[in-house]
């Protein structure tokens, strides 16, 4: 993906390119980080004991079922060098979280892509590519970069179906956005399903981008395994604090959720609205199936100082914002909209038709 900033570059004035919350979390956040820092010449419990004694009592779940680590993505770089040793294949959607592909090309295993359809992922063709060697899968759910949402019986029924040998993982990262609406929601029913292991993050819904705190959630022969390969003292003193104190307010992080997702639909109506085409996202962020124009629209917001994500030759995801970043994003579509002799997206809706030559998503 492009339109990142580099570390230390003066940023944009809207950084829409990373999807994170918009403001900290919760109230009292800052009195906890400044109490864990008074123990930073300690080192931190190896196991983060009292946030996986909070993560498990949160979803309901037994305690020798939660591994945390640094992010999710590095618990996700764990699962694939564990389950799909050199030369095994991981199955996943393209396009998909860059974390992916590092992680498969770090454990040395075989990518295998399956394109997605109607920006959503294509369960039957994912199915159809588990071989003898497939050692892995992985299924984003909300999905990134897409923000569609599978619905909850489709993928239970796909995540039955998956052979045993093949370890399925259940990304989760964008859960908390997608609310009840037929949307899997992966601790009521990993107990049930021996291969499979979801993830959850603190970055995204939880406002803890900067700290690094992620955790999976499966059955203890899996947990077990997970747990010796992710090295002691992964979770450190601050983090620990600041992941157990927004579970502890999850009230408060659920209502700036709420807001997030009013944004959300405000802006996918504005500019389908205005013509462009908008994915039905279930996340905190908006994707435009923009195709070859994605780069120019890049350009284009970065020139107005604001910082979106393209994935070359598909589209652009746009994170929700506070409001002001909001409004900013639309003055500038409705601008390039007015600009464009020819419509500027396929249509208002995802079903609608594409432009001459292009494929839906592409």
């Amino acid at each position: 993906m492009t339109g990142v900033t580099e570390p230390g570059a003066s940023g944009p004035e809207h950084r829409l390119s990373l999807n994170e919350m918009p403001a900290v979390p919760v109230t009292g956040l800052d009195e906890a980080l400044r109490d864990a820092l008074r123990g930073a010449h300690r080192y931190p419990d190896p196991f983060a004991r009292e946030l996986t004694a909070a993560i498990a009592a949160t979803h309901s779940v037994p305690e020798h079922d939660v591994v945390t680590g640094p992010g999710s993505a590095v618990i996700l770089q764990h699962v694939i060098q564990w389950a799909a040793p050199r030369r095994g294949e991981v199955v996943y959607a393209r396009p998909s979280f860059d974390a992916y592909p590092l992680a498969v090309a770090a454990a040395g295993a075989t990518a295998v892509e399956i394109p997605l359809r109607d920006h959503r992922h294509d369960l039957p063709r994912m199915l159809a590519a588990v071989t003898p060697d497939t050692r892995a899968l992985v299924v984003c759910n909300p999905h990134n970069p897409t923000g569609t949402a599978l619905g909850a019986d489709a993928l239970l029924a796909f995540l039955r179906a998956v052979p045993e040998h093949v370890v399925v993982v259940l990304d989760e990262a964008y859960r908390e956005f997608a609310g009840d609406k037929d949307t899997l929601d992966g601790p009521d029913v990993y107990r049930g399903l021996p291969n499979v292991v979801v993830l959850r993050s603190f970055s995204k819904a939880y406002g803890l981008a900067g700290l690094r705190v992620g955790f999976a959630l499966a059955r203890r022969e899996v947990a077990d395994v997970l747990r010796t390969r992710l090295l002691p003292f992964a979770v450190g003193t601050v983090a620990e604090a600041a992941a157990r104190t927004v579970l502890a307010r999850r009230s408060e992080v659920y209502a700036r959720v709420d807001r997030v997702v009013a944004e959300r639909d405000r802006l996918t109506a504005e500019l389908r609205g205005q013509g462009w085409e908008v994915a039905p996202s279930a996340a905190n962020f908006c994707w435009l199936p923009l195709g070859s124009r994605s780069a120019a629209f890049v350009a284009a917001a970065a020139r107005e100082g604001i910082l979106v994500r393209a994935v070359a030759g598909e589209g652009v995801r746009v994170t929700v914002g506070d409001p002001a970043a909001n409004d900013a994003v639309l003055r500038l579509t409705a601008r390039l909209a007015k600009e464009r002799e020819e419509p500027v997206g396929p249509a208002a809706s995802v079903e609608g038709p594409t432009e001459p030559g292009e494929a839906p998503g592409d």
